[in-house]
């Protein structure tokens, strides 16, 4: 492990925040590979491909919609990350900001990735979201 991120994976977690921000669906789905798994804090708490990314987006929608979910912004600092060969993990600490019905709400967590390198280009195969407030 060197002292810095890997350039790619850096830009890759980027991607992957700002469109959940920006609530970009077609960029959030293209920075995950075919066989990604997402893991997350609302039901029905694990999604696994096909299509997982976008399965994911349309529970978050509903659950959006049933909380009166008004915007999200989610920061982060990233932590702990390795590269071995064509596969890399990461973990972010984060702290997502949550607007419903007119109150925002904070909670912190960490944000757990696993990529994989399929010829030359990196992609999210896991993402795993835990609470720790």
């Amino acid at each position: 492990m060197t002292p810095q991120t890997p350039t790619a994976l850096q830009t890759l977690i980027d991607a992957h925040i700002n469109s959940f921000n920006a609530q970009d669906n077609e960029l959030f789905q293209s920075v995950f590979g075919d066989t990604a798994i997402i893991i997350d804090g609302i039901a029905p708490y694990r999604w696994v491909s096909p299509n997982a990314p976008a399965r994911w987006l349309a529970d978050v929608e509903k659950w959006r919609e049933e909380l009166g979910v008004t915007a999200e912004h989610l920061s982060y600092e990233l932590g702990f990350w390795n590269v071995e060969g064509s596969s890399a993990y990461a973990v972010i600490s984060g702290t997502l900001v949550v607007t419903m019905k007119g109150q925002s709400v904070v909670r912190t967590g960490t944000l757990a990735y696993t990529f994989a390198n399929h010829d030359g280009l990196w992609k999210i195969e896991g993402q795993a979201w835990g609470r720790t407030s």
